[in-house]
């Protein structure tokens, strides 16, 4: 009878997650996290959807609520100790560590703002703008960076035109699409400097979702071994633009502390990490 149940127990457990996986997103997506996401999900044999699909604007905590109330299974996000203290992380970086490379969105009159920044301390001179949940939030305020934060992402960018901060810090995939998509705003990239630290983006599940877990676990680590995973990152258009619009190679380097980080946190030598300036 004992084996009998331990039997049943695993069964159980191998199929436990095979209804529909709800993801953060909605269906037009495009971005790399969610590609590679429904790549896994297909591997693992399971379909997903969209609870979102008729929203605007979710902010973080919605969406991390949601997963904790198991409207969601899985959202990603940009790690810290306390999030992977609350849900489970897959500890992959999806864009192998570009998200920590931070270049400046600046109004376009403010193009020479950093030109003569060459320390942390000359930093320290202006305000950023970010997030009020986001981690790098803190990792600025760890470093004694001024920020002025807001709820909602899509408030950043009139803030700044409007100039209650003065830069926009933002990972080196993301600002170009983000330019234009705010067209009617005279944004730009900011020439002279990179903002880094170490800040990996993970899928996030339920912590007590472990079926589901491990299955994109696998998936993803299959993509690894076979080539897809670099693949999808290098095939991407963010990522392609880095390459070619980011001048990373005649940026001044700003190096902050990130005191958010988990120990389960990849090997800084680790092949999952990517290394532009080589």
């Amino acid at each position: 009878m004992h084996y009998t149940l331990i039997i049943l127990c695993l069964a159980f457990a191998s199929v436990s997650y095979s209804q529909e996986v709800k993801i953060q997103s909605n269906s037009s997506n495009t971005s790399l996290p969610y590609k590679l996401l429904t790549q896994a999900i297909e591997r693992a044999g399971l379909s997903y959807s969209h609870p979102y699909n008729n929203f605007k604007d979710i902010t973080d905590a919605r969406m991390l609520n949601d997963l904790q109330n198991k409207q969601l299974d899985v959202i990603w996000s940009m790690t810290s100790r306390q999030l992977e203290e609350n849900y489970q992380a897959v500890y992959i970086p999806l864009f192998r560590g570009l998200l920590g490379m931070r270049v400046a969105l600046v109004k376009a009159q403010n193009r020479e703002l950093f030109s003569s920044v060459t320390s942390l301390q000359d930093l320290k001179r202006y305000t950023a703008g970010q997030g009020k949940t986001w981690p790098d939030t803190k990792i600025l305020n760890a470093n004694q960076l001024p920020v002025v934060t807001t709820l909602k992402y899509p408030n950043l960018f009139p803030m700044l035109e409007g100039e209650r901060f003065d830069y926009f810090p933002r990972g080196v995939n993301e600002p170009w699409d983000e330019i234009a998509n705010h067209s009617e705003l005279d944004l730009i990239v900011e020439p002279h400097l990179i903002i880094k630290y170490t800040a990996p983006l993970y899928f996030f599940v339920n912590k007590n979702n472990l079926t589901l877990h491990q299955q994109l676990s696998d998936a993803l680590n299959e993509m690894i071994d076979d080539g897809t995973f670099n693949a999808m990152f290098l095939a991407d258009s963010q990522v392609q633009t880095v390459l070619s619009k980011a001048n990373l190679s005649s940026r001044r380097v700003i190096e902050l502390e990130n005191p958010t980080l988990s120990s389960n946190t990849p090997n800084k030598n680790s092949p999952l990490w990517f290394n532009p300036f080589q």
